[in-house]
């Protein structure tokens, strides 16, 4: 099975410029196109000569706003100065970084393929939650010790794993092993409840799970993403994310 590589899977394709504009509107454009390079060259420098996946103006006059994978940051139009943080409506108060990030998490998830996910899903569900776990983490392990009430009522749990002690620990080597299990979910019941699970090894994604968990800002688990990228740490019981999700869905 061929796996992604992450950035690859995360990249926009630009839409092409329509032709035919005015002479006042191709300077415009002309200059748009100077000032994109300026920050593409800019924000390369600190990417090791790679180009961001986008590059679109901001609401402040001189200011881009720039995707590197699911993260924005904002370049000056020169490219020699970039902020890292929050943009704030004052008159409104409201937060124009958070939902855009948000949207560009859940399609880096999505990009994942759930053929790399291990799923618990019930025979009809009317909500979806994706979660960065643990073997030995011992919320993970609560939170799979509820995920019959989970499937009961109606949430379908999608695993990618994120063993926090890294690469090569007994914690990587049991996600490595439920991954090459014949029967993943078995495996992963088996191995959260501390049972043996047999050693195997095969091609897996557990190493791209974490780069991507990384990226997308998780620091523990379980670490649970809603559908529209927003991230909720922690265990949490079966009928409150019910209720979680009941009020997502009435926004």
């Amino acid at each position: 099975m061929q796996y992604y590589r992450l950035r690859n899977r995360l990249r926009r394709v630009a839409a092409p410029l329509l032709g035919g504009m005015l002479l006042f509107s191709g300077l415009v454009v002309a200059a748009d196109r100077a000032e994109i390079e300026l920050v593409r060259q800019g924000v390369g420098k600190l990417l090791g000569g790679e180009t961001p996946d986008s590059i679109q103006p901001s609401v402040i006059q001189g200011v881009y706003e720039v995707m590197i994978g699911p993260r924005l940051v904002y370049v000056s139009a020169d490219g020699k100065y970039l902020l890292n943080g929050k943009l704030f409506d004052i008159e409104t108060r409201e937060d124009l970084t958070t939902p855009k990030v948000a949207k560009a998490k859940a399609r880096a998830i999505e990009a994942v393929g759930e053929e790399n996910m291990v799923i618990f899903a019930p025979e009809k569900f009317e909500h979806t939650v994706t979660v960065f776990t643990d073997i030995d983490c011992g919320y993970c392990r609560k939170l799979h010790s509820e995920i019959g009430q989970y499937n009961d009522l109606g949430i379908r749990v999608r695993y990618m794993m994120f063993p926090r002690a890294g690469v090569g620990s007994s914690s990587f080597d049991k996600a490595v092993a439920v991954w090459c299990a014949d029967d993943r979910q078995k495996a992963m019941t088996l191995s959260k409840a501390g049972k043996q699970v047999e050693q195997k090894k095969c091609e897996n994604p557990i190493i791209q799970h974490m780069e991507l968990g990384q990226l997308l800002g998780v620091t523990g688990t379980p670490a649970i993403f809603f559908d529209d990228g927003e991230l909720l740490p922690g265990y949490v019981p079966a009928k409150r994310m019910l209720s979680y999700l009941k009020a997502k869905q009435s926004q």
